[in-house]
């Protein structure tokens, strides 16, 4: 007998070893390297950060102009707005810059015609900015009063791993949490994503973006919403929220902001990137429905 209850206690912690092992040597998805060139829009030595208005990446994006990670520091050192670079694109869990070129030879573009940064103050009461939702009504952000509100910007082709489809992983983690942990704040959950590629993203295409994401969670989409506006409505949101467009061809660069608004319309919190934690906006936004 006590052969055998020694032999089960063995099986199950050789078992239970095999488990935790597996847990730790997941796999990380596999690296991806992609042709990139474009012009220098700004450096950001402290955050190891370029933006770059690139072209097309055949095979994985549109030309868009956002923030890459830089893994060549001397990069950093010497880049200046308006340059013109060739590089790798590196993309893992996140999109990083790595052996990048500088064409000197191509002309210097003026890449300081971005608009001017305005970061929102919490308190502040959020514009009434009108769009179309992926059922293709009419609506705006006084349409959300009355119940808090969680906002962020995506676009439904981007690729990269740790912008739209994190910022949108987290919003199905917030919904997750709440309506196994709090069934009366999930019952008045309200999230927003606004598309910055309206001209792509109509009706049809962030309905189908968003079952994607939340078929199986939320399949009535009661609590998220993904909307487009005009190209003009677009910008005026992105820019209230912090984000920058591009003067020359108004192409709204490609950062990260997410806020969540009061009951009353007013701003409570603006996240810059993508380092907030579901389980944290989840307890924000439960605390602010009472």
């Amino acid at each position: 007998m006590r052969l055998r209850t020694s032999s089960y206690v063995l099986i199950f912690l050789l078992a239970l070893g095999c488990a935790l092992v597996g847990c730790k040597s997941k796999p990380k998805e596999a690296e991806r390297r992609y042709p990139i060139e474009g012009t220098v829009i700004s450096i950001d030595k402290p955050n190891h950060r370029v933006t770059l208005k690139h072209k097309d990446i055949p095979g994985f994006m549109k030309a868009m102009t956002m923030p890459f990670k830089v893994r060549d520091q001397w990069a950093l050192d010497i880049l200046e707005p308006g340059d013109y670079v060739n590089a790798t694109l590196i993309v893992n869990d996140e999109g990083e810059l790595e052996g990048i070129s500088i064409n000197k030879d191509h002309q210097k573009a003026d890449a300081s015609s971005t608009s001017a940064v305005r970061m929102p103050s919490p308190g502040e009461t959020v514009p009434d900015f009108h769009f179309v939702d992926q059922d293709g009504r009419k609506t705006s952000i006084a349409h959300f009063r009355g119940k808090p509100l969680l906002v962020t910007f995506v676009y439904t082709r981007c690729p990269l791993p740790d912008f739209c489809i994190r910022m949108s992983n987290n919003f199905v983690e917030v919904e997750k949490i709440l309506k196994q942990q709090n069934p009366s704040a999930y019952a008045k959950l309200q999230m927003l994503s606004i598309s910055i590629d309206p001209e792509f993203d109509k009706p049809a295409v962030l309905k189908q973006y968003a079952m994607n994401y939340m078929g199986t969670t939320d399949p009535k989409l009661e609590h998220w919403t993904l909307v487009s506006g005009t190209p003009e409505e677009t910008r005026k949101a992105a820019q209230f929220f912090g984000l920058t467009y591009l003067k020359d061809d108004l192409q709204i660069v490609h950062d990260l902001r997410t806020a969540i608004i009061g009951r009353d319309g007013k701003l409570v919190e603006l996240y810059e990137g993508n380092e907030w934690k579901p389980a944290d906006v989840a307890t924000k936004m439960a605390s602010l429905q009472k």
